[in-house]
C-alpha cells in the first residue's frame, strides 16, 4: 500500500525554519522560507504531514541499512567494488567510533529533525481552529504515529554505551530504551484514538505489537498483532523518488554496493530456490551477493507488514506450547510468497522464518539482542552510538 507520500527534502527543511518578523509590510515573504506562524493554518496540514512522511522515509532507510550492517545481516567486504567507506567498515565490526560520520549525519541529525517535526505538529494542532474536524484527526494521527516511530527508532537503534540503548529528546537527560518504548506506546494509543480509518489504527497496533515483542511482553504482543495489519492488508511503507532515493540503493544496492548480504542468504536459496520471492539477491563477485529487494531508486521500503504480525502471533503461540496454530500462521505467511508449507515448527525454525521474511527491514539487529544471539566479540557496540557531537552539545550526557 503506497500510503506514504513524499516531497523533496528542500521542502521538509523549510519546516524547521522560523523567519524574523516582516519589517516591510507590503513585501511578500521570501519563497525560500516560511514564517512559522503561517504554518499554524488548517490549510497547511497536508503540507506539514507530507514533510514528516518525507523525513520518516529518509531516516528509516538509513537506519535499516546501518542496523543491518551492525547485525549479522550485512557484510562490509573491501574486495567488493564500491565498498570503501571507513564509517561503514566500523559498523560491520561493531568497533564504532564516536565520530562516525554516517551515524551522525545520516542517523542522529535526521532522527532529531524527524522527531521535532512530529512533536511540533502536535503543538501546532493545538493552536489551530479547525473547521474540518476530520482534518484535525488526520493531523493528530500522523503527529502521534510518527512521534512514536521516532522514539521507537531511538530505543531500537541508538545507545549511550555498547549495551545501553536509548537516546535523548530536546537535549534532555538520557532516556533508556525501555522508557523510549513506553513513550512510543503512549503515543501509539493516541494515534489509534485519532486514526482516520481502521487500516490506520492497524498500522499503529502493528508497531505496538513489535515493541511488546521486543520487551518480552508476549501476550500483549500477540493481542496487538491481532489488532494490527491482517492477511491481505498492504504494508505501511516508506516511499521514495529520484529526489529522495531509497538509502539501500546507494549503500547496499545496484547504485553502489557498500554492503553485501551474509552468506547464509545465498545458502537459503540453494536449499530452496523459491525463497527468492522474499530473499532476492544478485551476485556481485565470485563469492558475494547483494540484496535486490530494493533494486530501484524509488523502491518502497516496508516498515510493518501483515506477515510480520502473523509471525509475532506464531512465535507467541509456539512459546505457549501451541505448535499447531503457530505452524498454521507460519504457513500462511509462506503461502503469500508461493512457498511450500512446513510440516513442523520449532522455535529455531520460527526464528529462521523471521530472518527470511524480515530480510533487509532493520529488524535483525533487534532480534539478535532480544534473543541473545550476538555474533561479534564482547565489548562491541550492539547499538549505534550517540556520537561525540551530541555528547558535547548536551550537558546531560557529559
Amino acid at each position: 500500500m503506497k500510503r506514504m507520500i513524499y516531497i523533496p527534502l528542500v521542502l521538509t527543511a523549510v519546516l524547521l525554519l522560523t523567519s524574523c518578523e516582516e519589517t516591510v509590510l507590503d513585501v511578500n515573504p521570501p519563497i525560500a522560507s516560511v514564517e512559522d506562524a503561517r504554518l499554524d493554518n488548517e490549510a497547511q496540514i497536508p503540507f506539514l504531514v507530507t514533510g514528516i512522511q518525507s523525513k520518516f522515509a529518509e531516516i528509516y532507510g538509513a537506519l535499516a541499512v546501518m542496523s543491518g550492517a551492525l547485525s549479522d545481516e550485512l557484510v562490509f567486504d573491501r574486495t567488493v567494488p564500491g565498498a570503501t567507506y571507513p564509517s561503514y567498515a566500523e559498523l560491520e565490526t561493531g568497533q564504532i567510533t564516536l565520530t562516525n560520520a554516517s551515524v551522525q549525519g545520516d542517523g542522529l541529525l535526521v532522527l532529531g529533525e524527524y522527531r521535532l517535526l512530529a512533536d511540533t505538529l502536535v503543538a501546532r494542532v493545538g493552536r489551530i481552529t479547525f473547521t474540518d474536524e476530520s482534518l484535525r484527526g488526520y493531523a493528530l494521527y500522523h503527529a502521534y504515529l510518527h512521534g512514536a516511530i521516532a522514539r521507537y527508532f531511538w530505543g531500537a537503534y541508538f545507545g549511550l554505551e555498547p549495551e545501553r540503548g536509548g537516546g535523548v529528546i530536546n537535549a534532555g537527560p538520557f532516556i533508556p530504551s525501555a522508557d523510549m518504548y513506553a513513550q512510543a506506546l503512549t503515543l501509539l494509543d493516541l494515534a489509534i484514538q485519532n486514526a482516520p480509518a481502521p487500516t490506520d489504527a492497524a498500522v499503529a497496533s502493528s508497531l505496538t505489537a513489535r515493541i511488546h515483542l521486543i520487551e518480552g511482553r508476549f501476550s500483549e504482543a500477540s493481542a496487538a498483532a491481532q489488532a494490527g495489519l491482517q492477511q491481505g492488508d498492504p504494508s505501511f511503507s516508506a516511499l521514495y523518488n529520484t529526489d529522495q532515493p531509497n538509502y539501500w540503493y546507494f549503500s547496499a544496492g545496484s547504485g553502489r554496493t557498500q554492503f553485501v548480504v551474509d552468506d547464509r542468504f545465498p545458502a537459503y536459496l540453494q536449499e530452496d530456490p523459491a525463497e527468492s520471492a522474499r530473499i532476492p539477491v544478485v551476485q556481485v563477485t565470485q563469492t558475494r551477493f547483494r540484496q535486490d529487494k530494493y533494486p530501484e531508486l524509488d523502491s518502497p521500503l516496508p516498515f510493518v507488514t501483515w506477515q510480520e504480525m502473523a509471525l509475532i502471533q506464531a512465535e507467541v503461540a509456539l512459546r505457549d506450547g501451541q505448535a499447531g496454530p503457530a505452524l498454521d500462521l507460519v504457513n500462511t505467511v509462506r503461502q503469500s510468497h508461493g512457498l511450500a508449507d512446513l510440516d513442523d515448527l520449532t522455535l529455531e525454525g520460527m526464528l529462521t522464518e523471521r530472518d527470511k521474511e524480515l530480510f533487509c527491514m532493520g529488524i535483525r539487529l533487534i532480534d539478535q539482542r532480544r534473543l541473545d544471539i550476538w555474533h561479534l566479540p564482547d565489548g562491541t557496540w550492539k547499538y549505534l552510538p550517540i556520537t561525540q557531537r551530541e555528547r558535547d552539545s548536551n550537558p546531560n550526557l557529559n
